[in-house]
């Protein structure tokens, strides 16, 4: 093990708001935990719930930090390492729950890994749906990727990545050295994660351990970031086309990179409040190669296609904004409900009775 790690606490930090149920199965997954060395640090995010009841009630051993106005998940997360005493940090949502063996495989696999090498490991979804949970496959990040196809990943804004942020146990100096960029309420995640690799860190993907994503009908994030939240996903657009401006390879994420500021242009389009970002995201489409404007993501029906493109020279990014809100209303959640199945293998059941364990409490 390296010598800048001298132990192997890890720090579980977990930004809430308003979620006290949803918390409470997430704590007690987090100390149902095999690996026993861990300090949780919950960051209340002003809940108004039973949350500070909760905590203080059922779990007196947790850390708790409440801040009096929401300061948003990055904020949070920023507070929650700097009371950190772990060596390691490990982020982790409070609707979100883990395989009782996940942070002892997670420390085992880190350290056997190269230096600057973060090894992330297997995540799946769940839903509960009439009693039963149901799964979806088991994802895992490529063992071997470039750093730059890595970063494509997390610009392009229509890929389902394969990477999330609580399969990997981060080191608490790396968090301090790169902390969460506050004033993104979405993409947050992703942000951190590139800007860890520009600061020369890789990650490696390896078969182990299991995180589990709760899907539900409620928002992901605990806390609601409004119109900020909107806005965010245009700020963290414009901070990577400078971030990769000067990059060598930068043409590798040049498509994603437009796809990325088109996608943002259309969901943007109509605000009052998002005028001046507007002309700055158009002034990065053209300087990303961008030359006219396209649908994105573009309908696979090549009708539907054509359609939405003439929509869009017609009637502009509203139009089409207009049209690809309709349609997505009458797709509804099929699709993605389909991702989940009953359990089928052996692991499946082992990961199902988990989780029915879990959300029964």
């Amino acid at each position: 093990m390296p010598d800048s790690i001298p132990s192997d606490l890890v720090s579980i930090v977990i930004p809430t708001r308003n979620r006290a149920r949803l918390l409470g199965q997430a704590l007690r997954s987090a100390r149902g935990q095999t690996w026993r060395d861990c300090e949780i640090i919950v960051v209340d995010e002003a809940s108004d719930d039973d949350t500070p009841a909760m905590l203080s009630r059922d779990f007196p051993e947790v850390c708790a930090i409440r801040h009096a106005a929401p300061r948003g998940p990055a904020g949070a997360r920023n507070a929650g390492v700097a009371a950190a005493r772990g060596d390691w940090v490990f982020f982790w949502d409070d609707d979100d729950l883990m395989h009782p063996g996940h942070l002892t495989a997670l420390l085992q696999a880190q350290r056997a890994a190269p230096a600057n090498t973060l090894i992330s490991g297997r995540v799946r979804s769940f839903i509960v749906a009439g009693g039963e949970v149901r799964l979806s496959p088991v994802v895992c990040a490529p063992a071997e990727q470039p750093a730059m196809a890595t970063l494509e990943e997390f610009i392009q804004p229509h890929r389902r990545g394969s990477l999330t942020l609580s399969t990997i146990l981060w080191p608490a100096a790396l968090c301090r050295a790169v902390p969460w960029d506050d004033k993104l309420f979405i993409n947050e995640d992703v942000d951190f994660f590139g800007r860890t690799l520009l600061a020369g860190y890789r990650i490696d993907g390896r078969p182990v351990g299991m995180m589990y994503i709760r899907q539900h009908e409620n928002e992901r994030a605990s806390t609601n970031p409004g119109a900020a939240g909107v806005l965010a996903s245009a700020l963290y657009r414009l901070k990577w086309t400078e971030l990769l401006a000067g990059h060598p390879e930068r043409e590798m994420v040049a498509p994603a990179m437009r796809d990325g500021l088109m996608a943002v242009m259309i969901e943007l389009s109509g605000r009052r409040d998002a005028r001046e970002l507007m002309a700055r995201l158009d002034v990065a489409f053209r300087q990303w190669g961008g030359v006219g404007y396209y649908v994105t993501p573009p309908p696979r029906n090549p009708t539907k296609r054509w359609l939405a493109q003439a929509v869009l020279n017609l009637g502009g990014l509203a139009a089409v904004k207009a049209l690809l809100t309709g349609s997505a209303r009458l797709k509804g959640g099929g699709g993605e409900l389909g991702r989940f199945q009953s359990p089928v293998t052996d692991g499946d059941r082992e990961d199902a009775d988990i989780l029915c364990a879990a959300t029964q409490r």
